[in-house]
Order: structure tokens, then sequence, then C-alpha cells
């Protein structure tokens, strides 16, 4: 059993398992000490079965167990139904046992909340059952069931026995039944190294799996899901929205999406249409004519985050959204495309996995995939990828939640796979420029001005709207090397015309210099130490994931105290690697000031996990360069 919450694109996002007949053993004696081994959580039994009954009805049953052994793996135990007034919800029960596998709670359908999805009355018809277990003590094990009929057979649950790191599995089991006037397919993935049962019959196929120990995560390691058995599904005729599909590939289904779920959503009133080209009248451009389109939405609407499926597939009428002011991404998305229309710039709405981890709508095999919606601008220059629901994200910036991944363009000619933006790693770039006065008593007073673009812009946009005390936080988080740090002043700005978030910190701190007799010691980088060495690993079993690389710079200055005098001074040091480039150099400009200058370049790659001692080898060699000191020596 897995967290069931709303996972990308699916109806009811989250997987789902139906039952063997068997004898409930709770207790965790029962447990295979092999499966013990490395596990927060331990899967009992997560089963699995549906019926897809015509191309518009489909039925699945639910029935399945997990063990948790620490506050780590909670989120497991929570079980979230998202439904909507096409599906009806029947037998949800559920049942939490001790270690012992006495039965300590029963929790009824009563028992769950009944919200709705969205949040809001936005989408009023999707709403959510959710229970979250509040444990008295570890382990416990949660077992439920529930059954699910809904018309929308467009979207079939995946199967993935195995969710996380340091989860096993006792036993999993899929069964899908399909009639013979639909066509199942199927992508069968990472089966090589499991036993898996798999029973094939005219109209059923069947998939069980055992005795699945857990995998211990290791430091840069590939997303479980890429490692771990799964299938995918598809069918070639479905139900959507009330709407009967038919698709045998990804051209043929953006066809249909088009015609049958975007293209009656794009009115707007004329008075707006009259203003976005009146506002976009200023350029024949169509790169910044879009740009014009997207700030002009940026200033105009609030977003209410709801992942596509759950809120629906088909986004609401652009004129709602142009009235309203909010949307989800779906709607966002398809009003930011409308404004271009009436602008002249050519734009196309795109599904795509939104998520920090890198995740592919799979080119080879046609689902029903996405979680998230995005707008695609074809030029001539290549295509420019626009983050409709952020009213922060500079222009053409999707950052870390939509780059570098498969997405479906969706045009009237059809669907058709492309590439998000890939960030090149020096993109991914911050500068410091800063100063620090250092006293006799050790106490230094800073001045740091720092610029962040590319992915580092994602790293602290979230500081725009933060309160005086939440950023005093945070800073001070960010420069947890010193103690006693007590910031002095905060400016920020979010350039978001140029892609660049500027900062501007004052601070001070008390004994950063160590004096110890006739001496001080001081750590020569006050405001940029890196301190990411991974633990050491004997026998690595994992390859080596840098999905996103980083190149930092920082020049310094560094005023010395009028009472000391240089006695030592750390040398420059130049690190070559095949994982990036590390330099530090000291320059004394005069007997009291020094000036220091540091790069860093970490690339991204995959590579080999034999690689991976070089790998920790080159970042402890960083993070002991960037802890050089400089003694001093009372005058």
């Amino acid at each position: 059993m897995k967290k069931l919450r709303s996972a990308p694109f699916y109806f009811l996002l989250f997987f789902t398992l139906f039952s063997f007949s068997q004898n409930l053993n709770f207790n965790i004696s029962k447990i295979p000490d092999s499966l013990k081994k490395d596990a927060n959580s331990v899967i009992r039994f997560e089963n699995f079965s549906l019926d897809i009954q015509s191309q518009r009805q489909m039925t699945y049953s639910v029935d399945a167990a997990i063990t948790i052994y620490n506050k780590l793996a909670d989120e497991f135990a929570d079980i979230t139904i998202y439904y909507n007034k096409g599906t009806d919800i029947k037998n949800v029960k559920a049942y939490v046992y001790n270690a012992s596998g006495k039965e300590i709670k029963k929790i009824k359908k009563s028992d769950f909340k009944d919200f709705s999805a969205s949040g809001g009355a936005l989408y009023s018809d999707n709403r959510a059952l959710y229970y979250n277990y509040t444990p008295i003590g570890y382990p416990y094990t949660i077992h439920y069931t529930y059954e699910v009929k809904t018309s929308n057979t467009a979207f079939i649950p995946p199967w993935f026995p195995v969710d996380s790191y340091r989860q096993s599995v006792q036993k999993s089991s899929y069964t899908i039944k399909c009639p013979s006037d639909i066509v199942l397919r199927k992508s069968e993935n990472n089966f090589m190294d499991y036993q898996i049962k798999k029973t094939e019959g005219s109209e059923i196929l069947k998939y069980f799996i055992q005795n699945v120990p857990a995998e211990d995560s290791e430091p840069y390691s590939p997303s479980i899901r890429e490692l771990v058995p799964n299938v995918k599904f598809g069918v070639n005729k479905f139900n959507l929205e009330g709407i009967d599909g038919e698709a045998n590939n990804w051209s043929e289904f953006g066809k249909w999406y088009y015609n049958n779920l975007l293209k009656s959503t794009f009115d707007l009133p004329e008075s707006t249409k009259k203003e976005i080209q009146n506002l976009t009248s200023v350029t024949e451009n169509p790169i910044e004519k879009a740009r014009i389109v997207y700030n002009y939405v940026q200033d105009k609407v609030r977003y209410i985050s709801i992942q596509v499926g759950i809120g629906g597939f088909k986004p609401m009428l652009a004129s709602e959204v142009d009235k309203l002011s909010y949307g989800d991404c779906k709607a966002l998305t398809n009003y930011t495309k409308t404004l271009l229309d009436a602008a002249g710039v050519a734009s196309n709405y795109t599904l795509i996995y939104g998520d920090r981890t890198k995740r592919d709508i799979d080119n080879e095999f046609l689902s029903h995939q996405g979680n998230h919606a995005v707008l695609n601008i074809p030029t001539n220059t290549g295509d420019l990828w626009l983050e409709c629901t952020s009213q922060k994200t500079p222009f053409a910036e999707g950052g870390d939640f939509t780059d570098d991944r498969n997405a479906l363009v969706i045009s009237p000619e059809g669907g058709e796979i492309k590439r998000t933006k890939i960030y090149d790693d020096k993109e991914n770039h911050q500068k410091i420029i800063g100063k620090y006065i250092l006293n006799n008593n050790g106490a230094i007073k800073a001045i740091v001005n720092m610029v962040c673009s590319g992915i580092q812009f994602d790293n602290h946009i979230y500081y725009e709207g933060a309160t005086s005390k939440e950023l005093d936080k945070l800073y001070k988080e960010f420069w947890s090397n010193i103690n006693n740090i007590t910031i002095d002043a905060i400016a920020i700005k979010n350039n978001k015309e140029e892609g660049r978030f500027e900062e501007s910190i004052r601070f001070s701190a008390i004994n950063y210099g160590l004096i110890s007799g006739e001496r001080m010691i001081v750590p020569i980088n006050a405001f940029n130490v890196f301190e990411g060495v991974p633990k050491r690993i004997r026998n690595r079993k994992l390859p080596i994931v840098l999905s996103r690389g980083f190149y930092d710079v920082d020049e310094v200055e560094i005023e010395l105290p009028d009472d000391y005098k240089i006695e030592a001074i750390a040398e420059s040091v130049e690190i070559d690697s095949k994982f990036g480039m590390y330099k530090l150099t000291i320059e004394k400009v005069s007997d009291k000031i020094l000036k220091y200058k540091r790069e860093i370049l970490i690339k991204s790659g995959n590579y080999p996990k034999e690689f991976y001692d070089n790998f920790r080898d080159f970042l402890k060699k960083i993070a002991k360069n960037d802890k050089s000191k400089i003694v001093l020596l009372k005058k």
C-alpha cells in the first residue's frame, strides 16, 4: 500500500489494490526478517482489481494493508479517494492493528472527511474522502477496502507494487478485465530482476509479486520509479468528461483532446480582446507580445492548486477566468493561450508531469498521462515554455518544476511529444559580491549582494512575500556556518524582466574569528560554504544521478583588524574533475585588505556506481578548501 494521494493525471490518482482471500493475521512476527531489513514500512498485501465493462464504465476494488514502523512512513497510511458526480464509492472501511495484530481502531466511511478537492467553490463537484490516522505507537498496521465505479475510462491506474525506497512488499497483485472490443495496451518495465507471475487470457490479465525486500536509498540515487517493476496501461476507446474518444497514437489523442476538451473554451469578451491588442500593439515581435500577455496574466489572476484530473480535464471557459480572475493550471494555461490568440501569437496547451523530480510522459507508449498544464510557444529559435500558475516566475522560465522532460503538446493538428527547456549547468548561477570587516575581538560586519538565476532562482523565489521574521530565519539558516549571527538589514527584488533574484543583506556576528593567545584564526569563506559531502557507502548498488548542475561565483573583500597582521594564509587551489570544477584564489591587496574569488561548477549527468568514491572525493576536497583559514598574529 502506498499513500493514496493525487498522483499524475489518473482519474483517481493513487495506486490501489485488490484482495487475496487469506487469513488476515497482522502480527508483525508474520513478516519475514528479510522484509524488515532497511524498511520503514512493509506492504502486507496490496491488490487491485479493475473491470472495464464498456467504453463508458469501469469498476475497481481495493483491499490493501501496510505496516508502518516509524514516523518516516506515516504518510503511507493516509487514505484519499477523489470523486465527482460521475463516481460511485462503496464499501469504504479501514482498520488499525497494533504490533501483535490486535484491532485497535475501526474506521467507517462516516469517519472520513469529505471536502472539496479544490479547497473552494471553483470545482464544487470534485471532492475527496480523506482519512489521516494519528498513531499512538509503532509499529502499527492499517488495512482498508473500498470500491469505485466511474464513467471516466480514459485513465487506467498503473501497477507500481513498490512505491518508495525503504519499503518492502509481502504480496501485491493487479488484475484487469477488458472486453474484446476495446484494445488494452500495456507497457511492462523493469521486470528483469524480479520474479513476477503473469497470467494472461483473452479478456483478463493478472500480475502477482511477493517477498520484495526494501531498497535502501543512497545519495544521488535515481527515482525509485526507474528501478522497480511497473506496468502502465492504455485503451484505444475511452470516455472522458462524458465524451467518447478513440486514439491509437499521440497525434490522434492530441487532436481528439483539442477538438473535444479545448476548442470550445477559447472565448473572450470583445473588451478583453481589444485591451490585449492595444497592449501588444507596441511591438511586432511575437516573443515580446507574449511577454506582455504573460505579465498581464500574472498581474490579473490568482492560482488555485488543483492537479489535472482532480479538477476535471476540461479547462473552464476563458471568459470565466477573465471574469473571476482565478483558476487552476488548466484554466490559467488555457486563458493565457486565448489571450495570445487575440494578440496573434500561436501557442499550444501542453500536458506535463510537474514535479521537482523529473518525470517524462512516455514517448513510446500511448496512455493518458501528466498531472499539470503549461503553455508551449513555438518560435524561430526554439520552443518557449510558460508556467502560467506563478505570479513570481519570469517569462519562459519554468524552473525545476517543469524543466528537461517530455511533454505532450496539443494543437489542432494533433499531439506531439517535445522536450521542455534544459538548463545549462552555468545557467543555474549564483553570484555573490560581498565584503566583511573583521574587528580586533573577532566580530565581523558584513554586506552581501547576491544574484540568482536559472534553477537557483527557484531556491530563493519563495523569499518574496515572506515577513521580516521569516526572512530573518531564512538567512540565518542560509548562513548556518556562522554562529551568533544578527541580520541587520534585508532588501530583496524579484527582477522578473531579467530573470534574476537580487538580494542585499547586512549582518554582524560575534566570535567569527577565534582568538587563541596572540593569534586569531579566521575562516576565509564566510558567505557560501559547501557542506554537502554524502556519506561513505561500501559496495554501492545504484548509479549516480546528478539531475541538475549549478555554478557559483563569489568575490569577497576582507578588511583585517588594525591590531593584527597576517601570519599564514591558505594557498590558491584549482580542482578539475569529470564532475565539475573548483577554484579558490586569494589576493593580498595590502597588509589590511584581502580579496578572494571562489568558483564552483557541478555538472549534471548520470554516472556508473563505480564512480561514487571519485565523486565523493571531489566533494570532500571542495568542502575542505571551503573551510580554509587565515591566521592572524597580534602586532
